[in-house]
């Protein structure tokens, strides 16, 4: 009888999968550079998954009830237990004395033997990620002058169409000073009037526009990979983190008096730690690190239990 490769896999990820974007368990396996397997919270809590099997050498979780589960089976297994806090957490000395052997959150915290913090949440897209779709999106942009200005456009990012137009015009006024081209991506299109005044106000300036529901393929990752600059208005924390992966300066088209919550802590601390800048008048470059928190922490995983 022929076993399955999936079968020998030393890594276990126990998730509720939430819509089309995987969870912080999921992304952190997918970076260890080992074979992984799902395994559901169901199965996991009836044990299916321990009797007669392989046991795993390391299980990650996230959500209450996955860790609760990934812990029982984990102290069966005897292997280490690593929960991955969805969301930002301001509850770091809570986190810290959970029964987990790495408890891994977007926070702000100091690190600890047991608590890895992380700069804004854990995203799929890397690097390598991006070098990929530069590739494929290359030969496709080849048309479009440089400077090339990669500008991402979320929910948010305008009060009122004269806003939305204003802001347009300004940033066409900034690309064409160069003489460069605009890669536009709308990826959340809930106020469409609103998308369609920053287009009138972009218009003046050489411009590609790809909006959410068109029948092409998303090639948000594409514009940025090939882009000199990127800018993004609006969107929450994940496209703001996806943004920070590239080796390119990134602005944020946004007043500083504008930021708040949760979103607007991340921002602040995305700036302080040179990772972004809010755009003024000029695509001023600056040296900057390459964002890539699943990268890190899983050198760090990597590191602890020699994966």
């Amino acid at each position: 009888m022929m076993l399955s490769v999936t079968q020998l896999a030393p890594v276990w990820v126990v998730e509720k999968a939430s819509g089309h974007d995987p969870g912080p368990a999921y992304v952190l396996a997918s970076r260890l550079g080992c074979l992984f397997r799902r395994v559901s919270m169901d199965d996991l809590i009836l044990d299916s998954h321990l009797e007669g099997r392989r046991a795993p050498g390391l299980i990650l979780t996230s959500g209450v009830r996955g860790g609760y589960a990934a812990l029982r089976a984990g102290r069966r297994a005897q292997c280490p237990v690593v929960w991955c806090v969805k969301g930002e957490t301001r509850s770091a000395p809570m986190l810290r004395s959970l029964p987990f052997d790495l408890v891994v959150a977007s926070s702000s915290a100091a690190v600890a033997p047991k608590f890895c913090p992380t700069l804004g949440p854990l995203t799929a897209v890397s690097p390598h990620v991006l070098a990929h779709a530069g590739r494929a999106w290359q030969e496709r942009l080849e048309h479009l002058p440089h400077p090339r200005i990669a500008v991402n456009l979320g929910d948010g990012a305008f009060r009122t169409s004269e806003e939305a137009l204003l802001l347009g015009k300004k940033l066409a006024l900034m690309v064409n000073r160069y003489g460069g081209s605009v890669l536009l991506s709308v990826r959340d299109d809930t106020h469409p009037e609103l998308t369609d005044a920053f287009i009138v106000g972009l218009s003046a300036s050489f411009i590609l526009v790809w909006r959410t529901g068109e029948p092409d393929e998303d090639p948000t990752l594409g514009f940025m990979a090939c882009a000199d600059t990127v800018v993004v208005l609006g969107g929450n924390a994940v496209a703001l983190v996806e943004a920070c992966a590239v080796d390119v300066p990134v602005f944020l088209m946004e007043r500083e008096q504008d930021l708040r919550g949760a979103r607007g802590r991340l921002v602040r601390r995305l700036i302080e730690d040179h990772h972004l800048r809010l755009l003024e008048d000029d695509f001023v470059a600056w040296p900057r690190p390459i964002l890539d928190e699943a990268g890190r922490i899983a050198d760090v995983m990597k590191a602890r239990w020699a994966l």
